[in-house]
């Protein structure tokens, strides 16, 4: 009985060191997926924007509206630049986000750089003077999905221990935090509404061509600012008590 006992405890022990090593593998498997993500992520965007960029370039040699005196060619021109910017934004925001933080991949982060892709590619088929309406349109849709993606980053980045550092001062992103987006996006669309029921009046398209060029410059500009934000937040959590005693409830605004 004495042997039976021994040749059973055995066994749960086998099964335990089994069960340990099966453990550590997989944890050794999902540090290292953590860790080479961003860097098949980023190739992956750097290929899709390049292809965006030459689309870009090759349209701007073919459009020869865009280098006559005219008002179209100066609204055609700061589509252009919107575009160009656009690129750089995005890139901006993929990199940002792939340094600063470790996640868990899905199918669904391998995705959006394909999704995000195809809106601008449909964008810059469509920077003629006959297309403003629905460029705005796709404008509307490419500012809504870069949202998704960070919102997904962010989401999937909090489960992780990396990151508390982060998020612990932080609280999980509201309707009041996403309802910038929102405007500029119901803005975007009211505007293709509105260049399509004018008949692409050369105006009109004007117009929304520089607000569009407008929206993108500030993307830009507080994109730059949360990322030295972010960059500078360990001095402004030992600072926030002697230098700004209400830091906290001011960086409580900022929400992912």
């Amino acid at each position: 009985m004495h042997y039976i006992f021994k040749v059973v405890g055995i066994g749960y022990t086998i099964h335990d060191c089994a069960y340990q090593t099966a453990g550590s593998s997989m944890s050794v498997i999902r540090d290292r997926v953590k860790n080479n993500f961003p860097m098949v992520l980023l190739t992956l965007l750097s290929i899709v924007q390049a292809l965006a960029f030459e689309l870009l370039w090759d349209e701007i040699h073919q459009r020869p509206d865009l280098y006559q005196w005219s008002w179209e060619a100066v609204s055609g021109w700061m589509r252009v630049i919107t575009v160009f910017l656009g690129i750089v934004v995005i890139w901006h925001s993929y990199a940002s986000n792939s340094m600063r933080f470790r996640w868990v991949p899905s199918m669904v982060d391998t995705l959006f750089p394909f999704c995000v892709g195809i809106v601008q590619f449909s964008m810059i088929d469509r920077l003629g003077p006959e297309y403003v309406s629905q460029w705005l349109f796709l404008l509307a849709v490419l500012f809504a999905v870069m949202n998704w993606v960070s919102q997904n980053d962010m989401v999937r980045a909090r489960l992780e221990v990396e990151n508390s550092e982060f998020f612990e001062k932080r609280g999980r992103a509201t309707l009041k935090d996403v309802l910038p987006v929102m405007l500029i996006v119901t803005s975007l669309c009211l505007m293709s509404f509105l260049v399509w029921m004018t008949g692409s009046n050369p105006w009109v398209t004007g117009i929304a061509s520089f607000i569009a060029m407008f929206v993108i410059v500030v993307q830009m500009v507080i994109a730059d600012g949360f990322w030295k934000w972010s960059l500078s937040l360990d001095n402004v959590q030992e600072n926030k008590s002697s230098i700004v005693p209400n830091m906290e409830h001011d960086t409580g605004e900022k929400r992912s």
